[in-house]
């Protein structure tokens, strides 16, 4: 009898062994699924500035540059791509802070044409630090070096 219950408790562990492996699997699927949808909604905010900053500047496609700024900054942290490229989150929340704030609205708006060329390509490769070394410049030179 002693045998026969130590065959089944052995085949109940398996049994449990398989499923915890496959709730595992199932789990990491799900995992990846949804830092590839964080991932492509992240290069499709990217796109949605770029388009932003391609338009002609007045009142409204301020207001639509600001809200993709500050929809692909409040994404950035969120994915893979921060791995490679620490300081993009920093960054953009950086430039978001730097549209948004009255006294450096301007002169970061002045260089229109070299963001248009950054987000360029940062839609392309959101990993690449020379787009990211930009905007850090473009940002200290307008924000965080403007005398008040």
């Amino acid at each position: 009898m002693k045998i026969s219950i130590s065959k089944y408790l052995t085949l109940l562990l398996i049994l449990l062994l398989l499923i915890t492996g496959y709730k595992s699997y199932e789990s990491n699927r799900a995992t990846q699924n949804l830092q590839d949808n964080i991932d492509n909604t992240f290069k499709y905010q990217l796109s949605n500035v770029l388009s932003s900053l391609s338009m002609k500047v007045n009142d409204y496609t301020y207001r639509s540059i600001l809200a993709s700024v500050s929809n692909v900054a409040s994404l950035s942290e969120l994915t893979s791509f921060e791995d490679n490229n620490d300081n993009l989150d920093i960054t953009l929340n950086n430039l978001y802070i730097s549209l948004r704030e009255e006294r450096s609205k301007d002169k970061v708006l002045s260089r229109i044409d070299e963001l248009r060329e950054i987000f360029f390509v940062l839609v392309q490769d959101p990993t690449s630090k020379e787009a990211t070394d930009k905007l850090i410049k473009i940002t200290n030179d307008t924000f965080f070096n403007v005398k008040d």
